[in-house]
Parts: C-alpha cells; structure tokens; sequence
C-alpha cells in the first residue's frame, strides 16, 4: 500500500502550469483541456462525463508536495495515508 495520496481537483484546477515547472517528472499539462495532470497512472473520477478528480497513490512525496505546494490555485492536494493526515 501506498503511503501517500496525490489529488488533482479538476474543477479548481486553472492551468497555470506551476505545478509541471517545479515537478516536470510527475505533473504535466493536459492537451485535451489545459489543465495539470499526472504522468502516472491514476484513478480518474468521473461525474456528468467529465473529468473532475485524478487522484494518484505513491511513495516518492517530495516531487508532488513541491508541485502542490506550487499551485496558484490549492487545486493539488497531498495526504499521508498513514497517519491520516492532510499535508498539503
């Protein structure tokens, strides 16, 4: 089991692009509306046919805290699963 969660909120999410400047190796920009991404494997959440969650479970923490830690908008959040606990 992983030990964290990365969680891209597609709705908050602007497409500025902070997040793939600072983390390039695991957040990127989507072609199809703009938004952030993830170059990983992830469980994408669906409602009404759109796109609204992308939520991704890894060990490697640094990279996506620094990328959500980035974001302008609060859009990526990143939990530790252990502990239960909202780290960004």
């Amino acid at each position: 089991m992983a030990k964290f969660v990365v969680e891209i909120d597609k709705k908050t999410c602007q497409g500025f692009g902070a997040c793939v400047e600072i983390c390039p190796g695991f957040f990127k920009l989507a072609e199809d509306d703009g938004k952030s991404t993830m170059l990983k494997d992830s469980k994408k959440i669906i409602e009404n046919e759109k796109l609204v969650r992308e939520i991704y479970e890894t060990d490697d923490l640094e990279c996506a805290k620094e990328g959500a830690q980035a974001c302008p908008f609060k859009a990526i959040h990143v939990k530790d699963v252990v502990r239960d606990v909202q780290l960004v």
